[in-house]
């Protein structure tokens, strides 16, 4: 974890009501990134409080629970994906990601380049194919791998909590990119 002031990141927001409400936000925009608004903390709050839970809501509560043992196992100070959003170091990590939500038919909202000063953590991403049917140890590996944030995955995610200044949205050029066709 590093300590960034007026770093330059880009921070990506999918195309869901909740985001909608939430963080739609625009060009000189400075908020706050914590848990206030973070869609995953929504969905694990939610899916607590449910009294008959889904398998989905079920699984929510195990992956969240489990990063959250895995982090403070390595170090409790690095910042909880519930409490953050996730940035990106460049454009083209961005395009990556919204190819991959395509395939379920989610789109980018917002695609913000952002200044960002705050506690900024990497994180190593598993690819999707490499998630389905892991036993509790097997997702332990992958999540202490996603934490430590050594391993090269082809995809390196940034948790980041602290002020946000949106400096520049670039969501049309994201839809007039060749990474944004199905």
């Amino acid at each position: 974890m590093e300590i960034v002031e007026n770093k330059k990141m880009f921070y990506m927001v999918q195309d869901t009501p909740f985001n909608r409400k939430y963080n739609d936000y625009k060009v000189g925009d400075v908020f706050v990134a914590n848990s206030k608004h973070n869609p995953k903390k929504h969905a694990y709050r939610k899916a607590f409080f449910s009294l008959h839970k889904t398998e989905r809501q079920k699984r929510i509560m195990f992956i969240e629970d489990l990063h959250e043992k895995v982090r403070k196992s390595i170090d409790k100070n690095l910042p909880s994906r519930q409490a953050s959003i996730v940035v990106f170091e460049n454009l083209e990590q961005c395009e990556a990601l919204a190819k991959k939500w395509a395939r379920f038919n989610i789109s980018p909202l917002h695609i913000f380049e952002v200044e960002l000063t705050g506690k900024l953590h990497k994180c190593s991403c598993t690819p999707d194919d490499e998630k389905e049917n892991l036993s509790e140890q097997q997702h332990t590996e992958g999540i202490t791998t996603y934490w430590k944030g050594e391993k090269d995955t082809g995809l390196s995610e940034y948790l980041f909590q602290g002020k946000v200044k949106v400096t520049k949205d670039h969501r049309n050029d994201l839809e007039n990119s060749p990474a944004s066709e199905k």
